[in-house]
């Protein structure tokens, strides 16, 4: 920071983006403390999440995501009668197979009940690929927070237009939630290496 020739006070480039910076944390503290404290971490990022997703198949995969409140989607709202908001989120997804292939997903979704922790609050998230020439592979998981923990099911929607191995359903295979296929992960904190190292994990014990 610099003043002017008459005196004024004047930000530098890096003086600019620290107040920036300073005015998007403090909207978060005052719109949604909870995310300073995802899972009872300081997450002050809000990035979160890795964990072993396993089907009613057999099939396991490694699930990462990352998400963050979303002012611009949705924003906040009130829950029918609840005196709880619900915040819009937005992010990002990976999932992995055991035969290697990973997927990127964007994410969004809402969570319920949360104020100055997310502990006891419900959360929603919607996963798909980015919009392409062929169908996208796309589920949902629902769940809720359990302290440290986040426990969460994919209410049959995963098998859709996802099959064990990562492949796409043929178009036309599936119309509806296909009744005894299930998914259920559930997240615990984790960086994307700690992704790379399930899906090694996941595909070393494929090859076995």
């Amino acid at each position: 920071m610099r003043t002017d020739s008459r005196g004024r006070l004047r930000l530098g480039c890096t003086g600019g983006i620290v107040l920036g910076l300073g005015i998007v944390l403090a909207m978060y503290g005052i719109l949604a403390p909870w995310s300073f404290h995802i899972g009872g971490r300081w997450t002050p990022a809000a990035w979160w999440g890795v964990g072993r997703l396993r089907d009613s198949t057999g099939a396991q995969y490694g699930l990462y995501v990352y998400f963050f409140p979303d002012f611009h989607r949705g924003g906040i709202s009130r829950l029918g009668s609840s005196p709880w908001p619900r915040f819009s989120l937005r992010g990002k997804g990976q999932v992995c197979t055991a035969g290697g292939a990973k997927y990127r997903f964007d994410l969004s979704g809402q969570i319920s009940g949360a104020w100055l922790t997310t502990d006891g609050s419900e959360m929603d998230f919607s996963l798909r690929e980015k919009p392409g020439p062929r169908i996208r592979r796309a589920f949902s998981l629902h769940g809720a927070w359990h302290g440290q923990e986040l426990a969460l099911d994919d209410r049959k929607t995963m098998f859709i237009h996802f099959r064990p191995g990562g492949e796409l359903t043929p178009a036309g295979g599936y119309t509806s939630p296909v009744p005894e296929k299930h998914a259920t992960v559930t997240l615990a904190w984790g960086s994307e290496n700690d992704f790379e190292s399930l899906c090694a994990s996941l595909a070393g014990g494929a090859g076995r």
